[in-house]
């Protein structure tokens, strides 16, 4: 094989091994968010290259999935992107913190080691 084709099939596996972990990642945080009117868990959300400070319009855990599936798909050849999972809803920092029974330890740290325990570091 052409290095040339070399370079660009180690370039789409790594790029669906990224879209792999992130989904991984976002499917974690939805199964640990603890559930009151189901907003929390909704509003988990991907981004590429980038952060975004909105505020997330209320869905469910369906809508937030298929919509990373979405984002993550549109930048299949994009080898080397910077994936942030995020949540702006108003109360997540308390969620994190321990302020929820349903979650006392948190959602993003477990999802983190949990995705770091199947994917390694």
């Amino acid at each position: 094989m052409p290095l040339g084709g070399f370079a660009r099939e180690v370039e789409s596996q790594m790029s669906k091994q990224v879209n792999e972990v992130a989904l991984f990642a976002l499917q974690q945080l939805i199964l640990h968010s603890p559930v009151d009117t189901g907003a929390y868990r909704g509003s988990h959300f991907i981004t590429v290259d980038g952060e975004d400070r909105n505020l997330v319009p209320e869905r469910s855990e369906s809508e937030a999935l298929r919509e990373a599936e979405s984002i993550l798909a549109s930048t299949a050849n994009q080898p080397f992107k910077r994936v942030v999972i995020q949540t702006n809803i108003a109360y997540g920092l308390r969620i994190e913190k321990g302020w929820s029974g349903q979650a006392p330890r948190g959602v993003y740290a477990i999802a983190a080691n949990n995705t770091r325990e199947r994917y390694g570091r």
